[in-house]
This record gives C-alpha cells, structure tokens and sequence, in this order.
C-alpha cells in the first residue's frame, strides 16, 4: 500500500513540471502514430495526421465495431503546446450490436429465454461532427452533433428497455427505438499542471417509444414514452505520470421512465400524472495516451 501510495505521488510530482494533461473528447485528433486509451473509453489511434481509428477492445468481439475520425480543420500540436484557432473533425462508424444483445437475453430480456422471440441481426451507422476551439490557452470548449439510425437485416422482435438506467437507455437507444441523435456542448477547464475540471450536457432524441410489439409486427402506441434524455456530466481529470489521468466525476440525467405519482389537483381531488425520472451516477476511468 505504501509503496503504491508512493509512486502515485511520484507520478503526480513528475506531471506537475509538464503541461496540463490535453482537453479529453474533442475535435482534436492525434499526430501520426499517438494514441490513447482507457478502461473505459475507446482505443483511439491515429494512423495519419488527420485519420484516426477507434474502437473498444472490451465490447468488440461480442459487438464489432469501428469509428473513424477525420480532421477537416487542424491546428498541429508543437512541443507539447496546445492547439490554437478552431479545430472541426468528422466522425463516422459502423456497429454490429445483435450478438451482445443476444448474450444479454436472459437479463436485459428475461422472458425471452423461454420464448421465440429474438434479437434480429442489423447494423448501426453514425456519423457525427465535432467543433472545437481554445480559451485562456489551456482551455477547450466543444460542441458536437451526431446521430445513429437502425438498419435491420431480417426479423427482429427487440423492444425498448425502459430501464432505470438512462445511460443504458442512451446506449441501447438505436437498436431498440431506430433512432438515436445527440447535440451537446463542453466546456474543459485546466487547473495548473496537475488538474482539469470538466463540465457537459447532452440533449438525447431517441426514437419512438411506447409501442406495443407482437410477433415482430409494432401494433401502435399504447403508453408513449417522452424520446428526450438530458444529461449533465461533470468530470475531474487528475495527471499521473507523464501522460496518463485519473478521470473521476458525476452524472446527472433526466429522462421519461414511465414512471406516475400521485398528486392532488387544485380540486381536490387526487390524480395520477407522469414524471420524469432522474438518475445520478459516480463515474470513473484511468486514461493512458503514448505518442
């Protein structure tokens, strides 16, 4: 315990003579070669300049996937300086869900261990695009669009989660609803060499939930379910060693989970009305580039 409490602040000292750890989730790509990944965030290398690949080798195999980005407008990174001036990259990828989503039927769909009913292959592109540019020199903010539809190779009988999870819903979003679009904004904010407080909210359009699903055929709307989700993530990066972090922070999010109170009306009387339900969540990953 010592001995590891010993070169975490061994690893903390040598951060703090660099520069600020990079702005996390932006427009900007890596140069030739660089890379990052954490145990939670995808792979990402760059194989030019301006391409970079990336991928997360924990759910790849049980859901194949792979993103592309590519930077329309770069300001190169020169002896660890920050970028200057706006930054704009493209993204795009492709995602093959339905293995994992199989694997997970007896939990995530319980009845359908005994049933017929299954999870139909199909195909998830996205594309996106990312603005980003600098304030006070080591600041980043970013704003991004993306958007990710359904493409169904066959018959398939997947509904909604409706779960109590809205970061599970944002995930399982296109291949349950059709449909997932995301616009948000971030603000990235360094304290010092050692420090960068993060802050970003996120507006969520799924497709239409509510639906009542028999046989693989939608029969209509029985309970509509509000296709918004807003979130709110704040984030502490922490420098350890030269260019690794400690990425430790907060989620906040507020979506329809079918969920109704009681309330008593102006009346007097009592009435059933639906709420939207909120989720906080701890968040944590441990984030490694190399160049």
């Amino acid at each position: 315990m010592r001995r590891a409490l010993l070169l975490c602040v061994f690893g903390l000292s040598l951060a703090a003579f660099g520069n600020p750890r990079p702005a996390w989730d932006t427009a900007d790509t890596g140069n030739k070669g660089s890379y990052s990944i954490g145990v939670f965030n995808p792979l990402r290398l760059a194989f030019t300049d301006r391409l970079e690949l990336q991928a997360h080798p924990l759910f790849f195999f049980v859901a194949p996937h792979l993103d592309a980005r590519f930077a329309i407008l770069k300001n190169p990174v020169e002896n660890g300086e920050p970028p200057t001036g706006v930054r704009l990259t493209a993204e795009a990828g492709l995602l093959m869900p339905t293995l994992g989503m199989r694997l997970m039927k007896g939990f995530f769909f319980p009845t359908w261990a005994t049933s017929t009913n299954d999870v139909g292959f199909m195909l998830i592109p996205r594309v996106g695009l990312l603005v980003s540019g600098n304030f006070f020199t080591h600041d980043v903010a970013t704003f991004r669009i993306e958007g990710r539809m359904r493409i169904p190779i066959g018959p398939n009988s997947a509904t909604p989660l409706n779960s109590f999870l809205a970061p599970l819903e944002i995930v399982m979003a296109a291949p349950l609803t059709g449909f997932l679009g995301r616009a948000g904004a971030s603000y990235d904010h360094a304290f010092g060499d050692t420090f960068r407080l993060r802050g970003e909210v996120n507006v969520y359009l799924t497709g239409q939930q509510g639906n009542l699903v028999a046989g693989g055929i939608n029969q209509g709307v029985i309970a509509e379910i509000n296709p918004f989700i807003v979130t709110a993530h704040l984030n502490l990066d922490i420098a350890v060693f030269k260019h690794s972090r400690i990425a430790v922070g907060v989620l906040w999010a507020n979506y329809d989970q079918g969920a109704s109170e009681v309330r008593t009306g102006a009346d007097g009387f009592s009435e059933r009305v639906r709420v939207r339900s909120n989720n906080i969540l701890p968040t944590l990953d441990f984030i490694w580039s190399g160049f």
